[in-house]
């Protein structure tokens, strides 16, 4: 069973590959480039878990030979392609880090010549550092590993890239806890809709296309008439994966002491973004899925629910993680997440609530 703050299923996703974005379109299709640099980022990832030995060892009985002494290592950089040391499409401050030592460390001609098979060589085979220099392959790869090692801890551009990745996170968490609060400060009870929403496919659009699609969908979410629920509140972030592609999530809220029907409201925001994108969206509805889930954070939630809440909290956590690794070029300046402003008057019925925030003050 899945929790309501995993991944969707797999087989859901597997209709949805890499979106490589152009200065035109937003194409889904299987990118290269995304897979190869989610390597890069997999092995810096881990490498506080590997630690700082080095990747071949000498031969007991073979001079100028080594053997492997960390295979998984050996392997992440066997499927290393030199196409994509270079920042072409998709930036990440892990590959931008591991660019970065391999143009300060490795001779030109291996970094610069994506003709080259260097990364696909035997550990053992002797490498041109010059004319007259030659050295084994795994030398040069224990070394540009201890390089790697150290500069996470000491590299000031990766470290300020990662901080800025973390209170980015922070940020957005807090602001949509306290978004949460507000609401359950107004309404005893919320109806909690979640939905992913995202481009079928087939179709071909540019990023502004994409872009406006957001902005008509927020802005008709205030317009009160007959074929757009009653949102009293919404948050959504923007994000890409290996799978999935780019795509949003959304999490609605909705006065639960007077609205129920959660299929019905879904089913009309899904006709929402299908007519605002002519047909092209694509979506993925949990409040039709809720047989998928162990633990619930969709539908009725009622102010002292404890779990409930702890669980849309660590909804929340999930959504504004700081896990965003890849990230298209285009996108790196521009908003990825928002919440509905509206404000709310505080309800003056009854007791004052008090509201669980997790692990985030609001």
């Amino acid at each position: 069973m899945n929790t309501d703050l995993n991944d969707y299923h797999d087989d859901y996703y597997e209709k949805y590959s890499i979106c490589e974005i152009d200065e035109e379109n937003i194409v889904i299709i299987d990118d290269d480039e995304a897979i190869h640099k989610n390597t890069v980022i997999q092995l810096i990832k881990k490498m506080s878990t590997y630690g700082n030995n080095d990747v071949y060892r000498s031969h007991p009985k073979r001079k100028q030979s080594y053997l492997i002494d960390h295979s998984a290592i050996h392997n992440t950089f066997k499927r290393i392609d030199p196409r994509f040391i270079y920042d072409v499409t998709y930036t990440s401050a892990e590959t931008d880090l591991f660019r970065k030592i391999c143009v300060e460390y490795l001779p030109s001609h291996i970094v610069n010549d994506t003709s080259t098979n260097f990364w696909q060589l035997a550990h053992n085979e002797p490498i041109a550092i010059s004319t007259t220099h030659y050295k084994l392959k795994a030398q040069i790869l224990n070394e540009l590993y201890q390089r790697l090692f150290n500069a996470i801890s000491t590299d000031e551009d990766y470290k300020k890239a990662i901080q800025l990745r973390k209170d980015k996170s922070l940020n957005q968490n807090k602001k949509a806890k306290g978004l949460i609060r507000k609401l359950f400060n107004k309404f005893s009870k919320l109806l909690v809709i979640r939905i992913d929403f995202s481009i079928d496919r087939n179709f071909k659009i540019t990023l502004e296309l994409m872009k406006a699609y957001l902005r008509i969908f927020t802005k008709k979410l205030h317009s009160l008439n007959d074929n757009v629920p009653p949102i009293v509140g919404f948050i959504w972030k923007l994000e890409y994966g290996i799978k999935k592609g780019y795509h949003y999530h959304f999490i609605f809220f909705m006065n639960g002491n007077i609205h129920r029907q959660e299929t019905f409201f879904v089913d009309q925001l899904i006709k929402l973004w299908k007519s605002i994108t002519q047909n092209k969206g694509s979506y993925y509805s949990c409040n039709h899925n809720k047989a998928s889930y162990k633990k619930l954070a969709i539908g009725i939630l009622v102010h002292d629910d404890h779990e409930k809440i702890d669980t849309l909290y660590s909804v929340v956590d999930y959504i504004t993680k700081a896990d965003q690794f890849i990230i298209e070029k285009t996108l790196k300046n521009h908003r990825t997440f928002g919440y509905s402003t509206r404000k709310l008057e505080k309800s003056k019925a009854g007791r004052p609530r008090k509201i669980n925030a997790g692990s985030i003050s609001v």
